[in-house]
């Protein structure tokens, strides 16, 4: 599977987009020095613009409203983004994954009722549920007390929780497909028993199942950190800034990790007068999602050739 993988030119190219966009966050602050704020621009010392400015202002990607540089937020925000999504996916999947054997096989009585509540989380939407249980958290992140770690920690389970049913579902819709096999039926006959078949045959067959489910699962975290973001719901929570002039003074809600959801929803209102600071983000998003989509053909790609 490994080797088959790594024949994909699909799978090879989504990974490097992915690999250079974290290798660049990481490596980025010691090549390149954050630049400084500009909230107002000067020409012949005269004041011409007040942050944001475009990106022909401020090559390349211009700054947001408190005249911070796009491109440096970005590439700074992708390690906490990506990673955030890996490492939901990554626990998602490993915890359905038990979940799936346990209901797989030894909940048989019970597996009508399970099923009915697991399928109907399919409908759910995840936006709206996410935002019900982490907004009194982030709204009241003042007034409890909780610090930006455990904020964040505790968003990340959530985020993790909300995922596991749907994925239950599917994972052990596979799993039983894969005990019907009759090669399975011939073990148990022989005495095997089921830890055994599970870790022996089961498990190894779900490995590129699994693979895929991951990649999928990072498409669909980061759209649903995008959603958050618009609705001022960010990981780690923000912090409020004050803005504008003595005639117009506005609170913006700033996300205190640095994720990409965080600058779209703390600039959304710019999108009709400066969309830049929102489409940019958008793209970032965009062709993270796209790098992903790459990976999930190549392994699709490894899978059937496998199969065939």
């Amino acid at each position: 599977m490994s080797l088959k993988l790594l024949k994909q030119p699909q799978f090879l190219i989504g990974s490097f987009i992915m690999g250079a966009m974290i290798l660049i966050s990481f490596t980025l602050h010691h090549f390149y020095s954050a630049p400084e704020q500009v909230p107002y621009l000067y020409k012949d010392g005269e004041l011409v613009g007040v942050a944001p400015f475009t990106p022909s202002q401020v090559p390349p990607f211009g700054t947001d409203r408190f005249g911070r540089n796009l491109l440096f937020l970005l590439f700074d925000g992708a390690k906490y983004t990506i990673l955030i999504a890996f490492g939901i996916a990554i626990i998602r999947v490993a915890v359905s994954g038990i979940f799936s054997i346990f209901y797989n096989h030894y909940s048989k009585k019970l597996r009508p009722v399970f099923e009915d509540i697991f399928e109907s989380t399919l409908f759910v939407p995840t936006s709206i549920l996410a935002y019900i249980l982490i907004a009194p958290l982030v709204f009241q992140q003042v007034d409890s007390g909780k610090s930006f770690t455990e904020i964040l920690v505790i968003q990340c389970i959530i985020l993790v929780l909300i995922g596991v049913p749907p994925l239950v579902s599917t994972l052990s819709k596979d799993m039983s497909s894969i005990m019907k096999k009759e090669y399975i039926s011939s073990t148990f006959t022989l005495g095997a028993k089921p830890g055994y078949v599970y870790r022996r045959h089961v498990l190894p067959e779900m490995a590129s199942r699994f693979l895929l489910v991951v990649a999928q699962q990072i498409i669909s975290v980061l759209l649903l950190l995008a959603h958050l973001g618009v609705l001022l719901v960010f990981l780690g929570g923000g912090q409020t800034f004050t803005t504008g002039d003595i005639f117009n003074v506005s609170d913006v809600l700033v996300s205190m990790s640095g994720e990409w959801s965080g600058l779209i929803g703390s600039n959304y209102k710019e999108v009709m007068l400066k969309p830049h600071i929102v489409l940019i983000p958008l793209g970032f998003f965009g062709l993270t999602i796209f790098a992903m989509n790459l990976v999930i053909n190549g392994i699709q790609n490894s899978i059937k050739s496998e199969r065939s």
